[in-house]
Parts: structure tokens; C-alpha cells; sequence
């Protein structure tokens, strides 16, 4: 079969041709198609290591589709979910909200570059890749609308990303810039190099294999199912990268740095609070940490040198901080569980050991937090939640959207920046320097303290849960155990 492709399957991927009626640049406007922009003899190498023919995609996907079926046939149905650990559940819930209407909008990023990505092997694989990010929405937007007569929590599967809750706005924010607003070169170094190439391993390997693990068979082939798409459209992302580093590395390097810090701060909260903190303890693997340094940053380094580019300059911060930030940003939205999709815990005596040995440069400064919250829930009676939960509003980036969780429980690094005659806020320096790159991107958006000075949002907390927010008394975040944890000494029935 291989054989019997090759003779025709150059001449359908290369179907580049000479302009005749307009230049090269009227077809591929800079504007959209991209900076550096260089003439087509310089992308005529540009070449993808999986090819692939249409007739092998639909075959291969349609085996792949019939997989997940059969699982969710078998292993989908409510019962099967109440044999799961609650905890596990609602880090499905955070996973099953953040990335599927992403993936949506990374087909609109695809298609960008199916139409003025410079090659024509280029175009033919973005053409793929739109058609895998349809997929990778559809799979778990069906999977998971099953479990919504369950769980009405579910429902932000679909609901996420058309609310103006604070999660949304921050992931908007990220997600937006990365897949519906760079075009087709910065989009293939930013989210087929960066993002796809090591991130997403965090959630459709590690994560895959932690499914496994506590026996969510159904999660487990969604995510090994989706993976197998990422593998082969991630191939995009360092073609591109070489012929730019080659041309513009001042360019490829700025990207790059940008688009880790940005990636790095998502993944913490997509991927960190389930690894560290929804998984039972007896039952995960490694710490996210270690997950971390296995599928991101060793990978990411060596293909770094392949292009003869250089760290982050910001490397021994984004060190530090995976010690320290998802512990921090966790923290912080359990205080504030209410204004999320997802229930959450508090770590046990067991949970709080063993992030000790997995964290022993950083758990020692987390450790009070969460001896003053056990605290407060001895003295509050299970159930109340709001007995055990902030009130006043938390400062928020200016750049990530996010809670100021960088720096530690004893020295945040949260810094001011005045602009144009206007203060901003930046959780961390990576941050205001990437804010301070490109100001014009990135004024014009309000964070939500700004919406609320502004009275775009209400101040009072339970309308801003149910009015800006919407969520409801069924859907709001609460304590998984509702403050009844055994290890509190207090019956422990309800968990």
C-alpha cells in the first residue's frame, strides 16, 4: 500500500504553482499570512516527517471514533461514574470545560493556515489539523453531555467558554491570542511547537495514564484517542520553526518565550490541580512536577538547541515556580471554590506527606494554609460552605487574567506598572514584559476588578456567582466532602 502511494503522493502534496496574474505577496499579504515574510523559495523545503493521504486520515479516524464509542457504550453510563472517586470527577470536570471550545477555535487557527501558510505540504497538513480539532470538540462534548442528568456541573463542558465567569475570561484571553489572532506562522510556533509539542502531553499522556490508574476507562481512551491526532498535526510546529529561526531568530525567540510562560501558567491549572491534588493519593504515579520535567522541559530544551535557540530568560523563575505556582493558584480557588464549575478538596494529612516529599523546597510554606482552612472547617459545622470561604475580591493579572499567585505564601511577586497614565497589575515580571511588548494587543481588556470598578460586574459575591457568573446553588463549586473529612475527626460520612 505504502508503495503503491509514493509515485503520486509528492505531486499531491506540493501543489504549489508560479503567480501569473498577481505577486506572490497580493496571495500571501503579510498582514495575515505573517512576519518574517519571505518568498516562497525560502518555505519549498518545508517538509512534514508523518504524511499522510485522505483516504488513510478518514480510515484511521473512523477506527479511532469506533474505539470511543464502544467505551462510552460500555463504561460511559451514570452508574459507571459513581464507582469513580468524587475528587477524580471534578478534575474530568475542570479538563472536560477548559480545553474542548478550545480545540474548536484551533480549528479556526488551521484553517488560517490552510488557506495562506506558505508551503503547499503545509497547507495540506493545516487542512488535517483543522479536521482533528473538530474531532477533539466533538469527543468530549458528547461524552461528557450524558453526565449532565448526573452532575449538572457537566454542563460547562459546552457552557465554559459563552460565560463570563473569571476561569473563562483567563482562558479566553490566552486562547484567543494563541488560536483565533496570530496568524499562520506565529500560530505554528506558538501552538503547534509550543503548545501541542510538549504541553498537551501533560494532559493526554499523564493524564491518560493517571485515568487508568483509578479505572476511567472512558477518559482514558478520549484522551489516548486525541493524542494520537496531537502526535501527528504537532509536526507542523518545528518545520516552521527552523526556516524562521534560520531567518528572524531574534522573532522565533520572543515567541517562544512568550508562548511558554503563557502555556505554562494554563497547564498548571489544567493539568496541576488534578495530578496533585484530584487524583486519590494512593494512586498517583509522580508529582506534577516530575511530570514536568519528564514531558516538557527536557524535551523542550533539546529542541531548542536543535534551532540554536536558548532558554527562556526567565528560566530560573519558571523553575522556581514549579515548585510553587499551581499550589498557589489552587489554594486561592479553593478560598473561592464558589466562583467555579468544580468541587475541590482539601488535602489530607496523607495528601499534605506526600506533597512534602514530592515538594520539599516549597510544601513546608504551603503547609500552614491548609492547617489554618482544616481549622476553620473544625469550627464550622459540614456543610456550610460559605462558612469556610473568602469574600473580598483578590487582585487579578493584568496579563495572564489570573488570581497574583506567583512568587510564595511569604513573598509575592505581584509588581504595578503605570502606562500610559493607568496602573496595571502583573503577577510576575515574565508577565509585565510580556504585556510591555506588544501594549496594543493586550490595553483594551478588563480583568475583573476592573469590570467591577467599572460596573460591569457586580461586587456583591452571590451576584456575581449568579448574575455575571452563571452559576447557581447546583452548579457552584463546593468542598467534595462538605467539610466532613474522616481524618477531622468528625464522623466522616459524607466522604
Amino acid at each position: 500500500m505504502a508503495t503503491a502511494r509514493e509515485p503520486w503522493l509528492e505531486l499531491a502534496r506540493k501543489t504549489d504553482w508560479t503567480f501569473s496574474y498577481v505577486s506572490e505577496r497580493e496571495v500571501f499579504p503579510p498582514e495575515i499570512a505573517g512576519e518574517p515574510w519571505l518568498p516562497h523559495t525560502e518555505w519549498v523545503g518545508w517538509d512534514e516527517p508523518f504524511r499522510t493521504t485522505y483516504a488513510e486520515y478518514v480510515t484511521q479516524q473512523a477506527a479511532k471514533n469506533t474505539a470511543v464509542e464502544a467505551v462510552r457504550q460500555a463504561l460511559g453510563r451514570i452508574a459507571d461514574m459513581g464507582d469513580l472517586d468524587p475528587a477524580w470527577v471534578n478534575g474530568m470536570k475542570l479538563h472536560s470545560a477548559l480545553l474542548p471550545l478550545a480545540e474548536f477555535a484551533a480549528t479556526v487557527g488551521n484553517l488560517r493556515a490552510t488557506r495562506f501558510a506558505r508551503d503547499s505540504a503545509w497547507r495540506h497538513t493545516a487542512n488535517f489539523g483543522a479536521l482533528d480539532e473538530c474531532r477533539h470538540t466533538q469527543i468530549p462534548l458528547g461524552l461528557m453531555h450524558g453526565l449532565v442528568p448526573w452532575d449538572p456541573q457537566f454542563d460547562w463542558t459546552h457552557r465554559f467558554y459563552h460565560t463570563t465567569n473569571w476561569v473563562s475570561i483567563a482562558a479566553r484571553h490566552v486562547f484567543d491570542e494563541l488560536l483565533l489572532t496570530a496568524d499562520p506562522i506565529e500560530f505554528a510556533v506558538a501552538t503547534n511547537f509550543v503548545f501541542e509539542t510538549g504541553f498537551t502531553n501533560l494532559q493526554f499522556v499523564g493524564l491518560s495514564a493517571l485515568a487508568h490508574r483509578v479505572k476511567d476507562r472512558m477518559v482514558q481512551t478520549m484522551l489516548q484517542s486525541i493524542q494520537t491526532d496531537e502526535a501527528r498535526h504537532a509536526q507542523i510546529g518545528p518545520a516552521v520553526l527552523g526556516i524562521v529561526a534560520r531567518h528572524d531568530p531574534e522573532r522565533a525567540q520572543r515567541w517562544l518565550d512568550k508562548w511558554f510562560w503563557r502555556s505554562w501558567h494554563l497547564f498548571a491549572i489544567a493539568t496541576g490541580f488534578t495530578m496533585d491534588y484530584l487524583t486519590p493519593v494512593h494512586l498517583r504515579t509522580r508529582s506534577f512536577k516530575e511530570f514536568m520535567e519528564e514531558w516538557v522541559i527536557d524535551q523542550y530544551i533539546e529542541s531548542l538547541a536543535q534551532f540554536g535557540l536558548q532558554k527562556p530568560w526567565y528560566w530560573d523563575t519558571f523553575l522556581e515556580s514549579l515548585d510553587y505556582y499551581h499550589h498557589m493558584v489552587y489554594a486561592s480557588a479553593y478560598s473561592y471554590r464558589a466562583t467555579v464549575w468544580f468541587d475541590m478538596v482539601v488535602p489530607s494529612p496523607d495528601d499534605r506527606a506526600w506533597l512534602h516529599r514530592k515538594y520539599p523546597a516549597s510544601w513546608s510554606a504551603m503547609e500552614p494554609v491548609w492547617a489554618r482552612i482544616s481549622e476553620r472547617w473544625r469550627e464550622t459545622d459540614p456543610g456550610v460552605d460559605f462558612g469556610v470561604h473568602a469574600t473580598a475580591i483578590p487582585a487579578f493579572c493584568d496579563l495572564c487574567q489570573i488570581v497574583l499567585c506567583g512568587g510564595t505564601p511569604s513573598a509575592n511577586t505581584a509588581m504595578t506598572e503605570v502606562i500610559e497614565g493607568r496602573h496595571h497589575v502583573f503577577c510576575s515580571e515574565p508577565c509585565r514584559r510580556i504585556y510591555l511588548a506588544e501594549p496594543q494587543r493586550y490595553g483594551a481588556h478588563k480583568n475583573i476588578v476592573k469590570r467591577v470598578l467599572a460596573g460591569e460586574a457586580p461586587g456583591n459575591l452571590i451576584e456575581f456567582l449568579t448574575r455575571y457568573s452563571s452559576l447557581d446553588e447546583e452548579t457552584w463549586g463546593r468542598d467534595v466532602c462538605h467539610g466532613d473529612y474522616p481524618w477531622l475527626d468528625r464522623g466522616g460520612k459524607r466522604c
